[in-house]
Protein backbone atom coordinates (compact mmCIF):
# COMPACT_ATOMS: atom_id res chain seq x y z
CA UNK A 1 0.00 0.00 0.00
CA UNK A 2 2.95 2.59 0.85
CA UNK A 3 5.99 3.15 -1.50
CA UNK A 4 9.28 5.12 -0.04
CA UNK A 5 11.76 6.03 -2.15
CA UNK A 6 14.98 8.35 -1.86
CA UNK A 7 16.30 10.97 -4.78
CA UNK A 8 18.65 13.63 -4.41
CA UNK A 9 17.28 16.30 -5.67
CA UNK A 10 18.64 18.23 -9.22
CA UNK A 11 19.13 22.01 -9.52
CA UNK A 12 17.77 22.35 -12.88
CA UNK A 13 13.74 21.79 -12.35
CA UNK A 14 10.75 23.97 -11.42
CA UNK A 15 9.73 24.04 -8.12
CA UNK A 16 6.31 25.66 -7.24
CA UNK A 17 6.09 27.82 -4.03
CA UNK A 18 2.56 27.55 -2.34
CA UNK A 19 1.99 30.82 0.67
CA UNK A 20 -1.38 31.05 2.09
CA UNK A 21 -1.05 34.62 3.34
CA UNK A 22 -3.76 33.99 5.68
CA UNK A 23 -2.48 30.84 7.37
CA UNK A 24 -2.00 30.75 11.06
CA UNK A 25 -2.72 33.62 13.81
CA UNK A 26 -0.43 36.00 12.14
CA UNK A 27 2.05 37.23 8.25
CA UNK A 28 5.23 35.78 8.17
CA UNK A 29 6.56 37.48 5.40
CA UNK A 30 10.08 37.56 7.31
CA UNK A 31 9.88 33.33 6.75
CA UNK A 32 8.37 33.63 3.46
CA UNK A 33 11.56 35.65 1.92
CA UNK A 34 13.58 32.75 3.49
CA UNK A 35 11.44 30.21 1.80
CA UNK A 36 12.38 32.18 -1.58
CA UNK A 37 15.87 32.62 -0.80
CA UNK A 38 16.18 28.96 0.25
CA UNK A 39 14.85 27.29 -3.05
CA UNK A 40 16.92 29.85 -5.22
CA UNK A 41 20.00 28.67 -3.38
CA UNK A 42 18.87 25.26 -3.83
CA UNK A 43 18.93 25.65 -7.66
CA UNK A 44 15.31 25.91 -8.46
CA UNK A 45 13.32 28.18 -10.72
CA UNK A 46 10.28 28.90 -8.38
CA UNK A 47 6.81 29.84 -9.28
CA UNK A 48 5.40 31.34 -6.35
CA UNK A 49 1.06 31.22 -5.93
CA UNK A 50 -1.48 32.78 -3.49
CA UNK A 51 -4.14 31.36 -3.96
CA UNK A 52 -6.48 28.38 -5.06
CA UNK A 53 -7.24 30.06 -8.38
CA UNK A 54 -3.72 30.91 -9.33
CA UNK A 55 -2.56 27.11 -8.72
CA UNK A 56 -5.51 25.74 -10.53
CA UNK A 57 -4.69 28.31 -13.40
CA UNK A 58 -0.97 27.37 -13.53
CA UNK A 59 -1.69 23.76 -13.24
CA UNK A 60 -3.97 23.52 -16.05
CA UNK A 61 -1.87 25.52 -18.57
CA UNK A 62 -0.41 23.01 -20.74
CA UNK A 63 2.81 25.51 -21.80
CA UNK A 64 4.06 25.22 -18.18
CA UNK A 65 6.30 22.61 -16.82
CA UNK A 66 5.04 20.46 -13.86
CA UNK A 67 7.44 21.14 -10.96
CA UNK A 68 9.38 18.94 -9.55
CA UNK A 69 7.75 19.71 -5.80
CA UNK A 70 5.72 22.37 -4.49
CA UNK A 71 6.17 23.52 -1.31
CA UNK A 72 2.83 23.81 0.83
CA UNK A 73 3.39 27.07 2.84
CA UNK A 74 -0.23 26.96 5.60
CA UNK A 75 -2.01 24.59 7.10
CA UNK A 76 -3.44 20.93 6.75
CA UNK A 77 -5.64 22.11 4.77
CA UNK A 78 -3.80 24.53 2.35
CA UNK A 79 -1.57 20.85 1.54
CA UNK A 80 -5.26 18.95 1.08
CA UNK A 81 -6.26 21.78 -1.74
CA UNK A 82 -2.92 21.56 -3.24
CA UNK A 83 -2.90 17.65 -2.98
CA UNK A 84 -6.76 17.42 -4.23
CA UNK A 85 -5.89 19.74 -7.44
CA UNK A 86 -2.90 17.81 -8.53
CA UNK A 87 -4.05 14.67 -7.92
CA UNK A 88 -1.54 13.41 -5.88
CA UNK A 89 0.77 13.27 -8.57
CA UNK A 90 3.46 15.93 -7.44
CA UNK A 91 5.51 15.45 -4.04
CA UNK A 92 4.53 18.23 -1.83
CA UNK A 93 6.63 19.91 1.53
CA UNK A 94 4.37 20.90 3.86
CA UNK A 95 6.28 24.04 5.77
CA UNK A 96 3.63 24.16 8.69
CA UNK A 97 2.34 27.74 9.07
CA UNK A 98 -1.47 26.66 9.69
CA UNK A 99 -3.47 27.53 13.44
CA UNK A 100 -2.87 23.04 14.39
CA UNK A 101 -0.85 21.82 11.99
CA UNK A 102 -1.32 18.32 12.44
CA UNK A 103 -0.11 16.43 10.16
CA UNK A 104 3.56 18.39 9.45
CA UNK A 105 3.74 17.46 13.86
CA UNK A 106 3.09 13.88 13.10
CA UNK A 107 5.39 13.29 10.33
CA UNK A 108 7.94 15.35 12.25
CA UNK A 109 8.20 18.02 9.90
CA UNK A 110 10.70 21.34 10.67
CA UNK A 111 10.03 24.88 11.00
CA UNK A 112 13.74 25.31 11.36
CA UNK A 113 14.76 26.43 8.04
CA UNK A 114 17.87 24.62 8.28
CA UNK A 115 16.39 21.43 8.76
CA UNK A 116 13.61 22.18 6.29
CA UNK A 117 16.43 22.79 3.71
CA UNK A 118 17.57 19.37 4.62
CA UNK A 119 14.54 17.92 4.05
CA UNK A 120 14.33 19.33 0.44
CA UNK A 121 17.61 18.30 -0.69
CA UNK A 122 17.61 14.95 0.18
CA UNK A 123 13.59 14.43 -0.63
CA UNK A 124 12.39 11.69 1.21
CA UNK A 125 8.79 10.91 -1.07
CA UNK A 126 6.82 8.92 1.10
CA UNK A 127 3.24 8.21 0.26
CA UNK A 128 0.00 8.15 2.55
CA UNK A 129 -3.59 7.68 1.94
CA UNK A 130 -6.18 10.08 1.52
CA UNK A 131 -9.97 10.54 2.21
CA UNK A 132 -12.07 11.92 -0.49
CA UNK A 133 -15.58 13.28 0.08
CA UNK A 134 -17.41 13.64 -3.62
CA UNK A 135 -14.69 16.47 -5.38
CA UNK A 136 -12.42 17.11 -2.33
CA UNK A 137 -9.71 15.41 -0.83
CA UNK A 138 -8.42 15.43 2.78
CA UNK A 139 -5.49 14.36 4.43
CA UNK A 140 -6.52 13.83 8.32
CA UNK A 141 -9.74 13.69 8.90
CA UNK A 142 -13.36 14.43 8.13
CA UNK A 143 -16.24 15.34 10.59
CA UNK A 144 -19.80 15.36 10.86
CA UNK A 145 -22.10 17.16 13.48
CA UNK A 146 -21.02 19.62 16.31
CA UNK A 147 -17.07 20.33 15.96
CA UNK A 148 -18.34 20.71 11.97
CA UNK A 149 -20.80 23.25 13.40
CA UNK A 150 -18.34 25.20 15.03
CA UNK A 151 -15.71 25.01 11.95
CA UNK A 152 -18.57 26.54 9.74
CA UNK A 153 -19.57 28.91 12.18
CA UNK A 154 -15.83 30.44 12.75
CA UNK A 155 -14.86 30.34 9.34
CA UNK A 156 -18.21 32.13 8.28
CA UNK A 157 -17.23 35.19 10.40
CA UNK A 158 -13.55 34.89 9.04
CA UNK A 159 -11.88 38.03 7.78
CA UNK A 160 -7.96 36.90 8.08
CA UNK A 161 -6.03 35.21 10.63
CA UNK A 162 -7.29 32.35 13.00
CA UNK A 163 -5.87 31.36 15.93
CA UNK A 164 -7.25 28.68 18.80
CA UNK A 165 -8.92 31.32 20.70
CA UNK A 166 -11.31 31.86 17.42
CA UNK A 167 -12.68 28.70 18.23
CA UNK A 168 -13.47 29.37 22.67
CA UNK A 169 -16.47 31.51 22.02
CA UNK A 170 -18.27 29.67 19.18
CA UNK A 171 -17.85 26.32 20.92
CA UNK A 172 -19.35 27.36 24.43
CA UNK A 173 -22.06 29.27 22.14
CA UNK A 174 -22.61 26.40 20.76
CA UNK A 175 -22.57 23.69 23.75
CA UNK A 176 -25.92 26.22 24.71
CA UNK A 177 -27.98 25.63 21.25
CA UNK A 178 -26.80 22.98 19.08
CA UNK A 179 -29.95 20.41 18.41
CA UNK A 180 -27.68 17.05 17.81
CA UNK A 181 -29.47 15.57 14.55
CA UNK A 182 -29.19 11.86 14.55
CA UNK A 183 -26.77 10.76 11.63
CA UNK A 184 -27.12 7.41 10.03
CA UNK A 185 -24.36 5.57 8.95
CA UNK A 186 -23.34 2.57 5.90
CA UNK A 187 -20.15 1.72 6.19
CA UNK A 188 -17.84 -0.46 4.14
CA UNK A 189 -15.92 -3.00 6.59
CA UNK A 190 -12.03 -3.47 5.99
CA UNK A 191 -13.22 -7.24 4.63
CA UNK A 192 -16.05 -5.44 2.41
CA UNK A 193 -18.96 -6.59 4.38
CA UNK A 194 -21.15 -3.76 4.86
CA UNK A 195 -22.73 -2.66 8.63
CA UNK A 196 -24.88 -0.07 9.87
CA UNK A 197 -25.07 2.74 13.00
CA UNK A 198 -26.42 5.66 13.95
CA UNK A 199 -25.02 8.55 16.34
CA UNK A 200 -24.64 12.59 16.83
CA UNK A 201 -21.13 12.80 15.72
CA UNK A 202 -19.15 11.19 13.48
CA UNK A 203 -15.57 11.64 12.92
CA UNK A 204 -13.08 9.54 9.80
CA UNK A 205 -9.65 9.76 10.82
CA UNK A 206 -6.83 8.67 8.52
CA UNK A 207 -4.27 9.54 10.92
CA UNK A 208 -4.24 8.89 14.97
CA UNK A 209 -3.79 12.53 15.22
CA UNK A 210 -6.77 15.12 16.80
CA UNK A 211 -6.43 18.47 18.11
CA UNK A 212 -4.01 19.80 20.24
CA UNK A 213 -1.92 16.50 20.34
CA UNK A 214 -5.13 14.30 21.60
CA UNK A 215 -6.10 10.74 20.00
CA UNK A 216 -9.90 9.54 19.11
CA UNK A 217 -8.44 6.93 17.05
CA UNK A 218 -4.82 5.61 18.27
CA UNK A 219 -4.74 3.29 16.37
CA UNK A 220 -5.13 4.86 12.72
CA UNK A 221 -2.27 4.28 10.18
CA UNK A 222 -2.07 6.50 7.50
CA UNK A 223 -1.27 4.19 4.86
CA UNK A 224 -3.29 1.08 5.72
CA UNK A 225 -5.50 1.97 2.90
CA UNK A 226 -8.16 2.49 5.13
CA UNK A 227 -10.28 5.80 7.49
CA UNK A 228 -10.97 5.13 11.02
CA UNK A 229 -14.00 5.95 11.81
CA UNK A 230 -15.23 7.09 15.51
CA UNK A 231 -18.67 7.59 16.35
CA UNK A 232 -20.47 8.95 19.48
CA UNK A 233 -23.45 7.70 20.39
CA UNK A 234 -25.26 10.07 22.78
CA UNK A 235 -26.11 13.74 22.41
CA UNK A 236 -26.65 16.35 24.48
CA UNK A 237 -24.29 19.03 26.64
CA UNK A 238 -23.80 16.74 29.38
CA UNK A 239 -22.64 13.96 27.00
CA UNK A 240 -20.48 16.67 25.18
CA UNK A 241 -18.89 17.84 28.41
CA UNK A 242 -18.25 14.06 29.44
CA UNK A 243 -16.43 13.04 25.75
CA UNK A 244 -14.18 16.30 26.10
CA UNK A 245 -13.59 14.87 29.41
CA UNK A 246 -12.79 11.76 28.32
CA UNK A 247 -10.46 13.16 25.15
CA UNK A 248 -8.45 15.37 27.53
CA UNK A 249 -7.75 12.23 29.56
CA UNK A 250 -6.89 9.41 26.52
CA UNK A 251 -9.98 7.27 27.13
CA UNK A 252 -12.40 8.17 24.69
CA UNK A 253 -11.49 4.92 22.56
CA UNK A 254 -12.42 2.81 25.68
CA UNK A 255 -16.16 4.03 25.99
CA UNK A 256 -18.55 2.13 25.86
CA UNK A 257 -20.94 4.58 24.07
CA UNK A 258 -18.34 4.84 21.10
CA UNK A 259 -18.35 3.01 18.27
CA UNK A 260 -15.26 2.38 15.68
CA UNK A 261 -14.67 1.26 12.25
CA UNK A 262 -11.93 0.45 10.19
CA UNK A 263 -13.31 1.33 6.53
CA UNK A 264 -12.96 1.85 3.48
CA UNK A 265 -15.71 3.98 2.70
CA UNK A 266 -19.20 5.26 4.52
CA UNK A 267 -22.09 7.39 3.40
CA UNK A 268 -23.36 9.52 6.19
CA UNK A 269 -27.00 10.59 6.40
CA UNK A 270 -29.45 12.39 8.05
CA UNK A 271 -32.79 12.19 8.10
CA UNK A 272 -33.94 15.49 9.85
CA UNK A 273 -31.95 17.56 7.46
CA UNK A 274 -28.42 18.96 6.04
CA UNK A 275 -25.81 18.44 9.12
CA UNK A 276 -22.12 20.30 8.25
CA UNK A 277 -18.91 18.39 7.43
CA UNK A 278 -15.67 19.51 7.78
CA UNK A 279 -12.59 18.54 6.60
CA UNK A 280 -9.10 19.28 8.05
CA UNK A 281 -10.37 21.75 9.79
CA UNK A 282 -12.23 23.52 6.84
CA UNK A 283 -16.00 23.68 6.43
CA UNK A 284 -16.79 21.04 3.42
CA UNK A 285 -20.39 21.18 2.74
CA UNK A 286 -23.80 19.17 4.30
CA UNK A 287 -24.72 15.75 4.50
CA UNK A 288 -25.94 13.21 2.95
CA UNK A 289 -22.42 12.11 1.57
CA UNK A 290 -20.32 9.39 0.63
CA UNK A 291 -16.76 9.49 1.88
CA UNK A 292 -14.09 6.93 0.64
CA UNK A 293 -10.04 6.05 0.52
CA UNK A 294 -7.78 6.97 -1.51
CA UNK A 295 -5.02 4.11 -0.94
CA UNK A 296 -1.44 5.79 -1.55
CA UNK A 297 -2.67 8.86 -2.87
CA UNK A 298 -0.74 11.54 -1.68
CA UNK A 299 3.56 11.49 -2.03
CA UNK A 300 4.85 13.75 0.69
CA UNK A 301 8.42 15.06 1.26
CA UNK A 302 9.23 13.87 4.66
CA UNK A 303 12.48 14.25 6.58
CA UNK A 304 15.35 11.89 6.01
CA UNK A 305 15.80 9.27 8.70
Amino acid sequence: MTATDTRQATSTETAWLYINRIAGGYDKPQRHAQLRELLKGLGHNTIELNSPEQLACQWEDDSVPRPDFIVSVGGDGTAAMIAGQTGGTIPIAIYPAGTENILAKYLHIPTDIGAFAKMLSKRVVKRLDAGQLGDRTFLLMLSAGFEAEVVHHVHGRRSGHLTKFHYVKPTFEMLAKYPYPKLQLDIELADGSRTQTEGFWVFAFNVPRYALGFEMTPDAVPDDGLLDICVLTQSGFGATASYITSLLSGRIAQRSDVRQFKARSAEIRCQSGPVPLQTDGDPAGFTDTRLSVLPSYLPLIVPPK
